[in-house]
């Protein structure tokens, strides 16, 4: 008797841990903008996505304290755009090579992206564009 309550015990936490997981798992898969993002990153209010085929910057505000947020996307230790998120808590702004210019990002070529606010704290990310 003593035996089975143990196994019964043992079942039950297994089966809360999963649920836990999964409740967790599709709780981060619904805060993200759809899109298969190549790379992603969080810091401070923000967080950055990027989709290297058709070079796409997404930048995101997570927090409701007023500050707008930014991505700044370059290389070869030159800044070539910011992107900015001015609307609050939620709100995204997103550049592509489809804008043309300095938005279409050197293929092979190491990008370098710095985010946050305009008062800090700065975060950084890289990554190889191979796309």
């Amino acid at each position: 008797m003593k035996l089975r309550k143990t196994m019964l015990t043992a079942a039950t936490l297994a089966v809360t841990a999963a649920s836990a997981l999964t409740i967790t798992g599709t709780a981060a898969a619904t805060t993200s903008p759809p899109g298969g993002w190549d790379h992603v990153w969080a810091g401070g209010d923000a967080t950055v996505y990027v989709e290297e085929k058709g070079d796409v910057t997404k930048v995101c505000d997570t927090k409701a304290d007023g500050q707008p947020v930014y991505a700044k996307v370059g290389f070869g230790g030159q800044w070539k755009y910011t992107v900015w998120a001015k609307g609050g808590l939620g709100s995204c702004a997103e550049r592509s090579e489809k804008d043309k210019g300095v938005y279409d990002l050197v293929e092979g070529r190491e990008i370098e992206v710095e985010f946050g606010t305009g008062n800090g704290p700065h975060h950084f990310g890289r990554f190889l564009n191979a796309r």
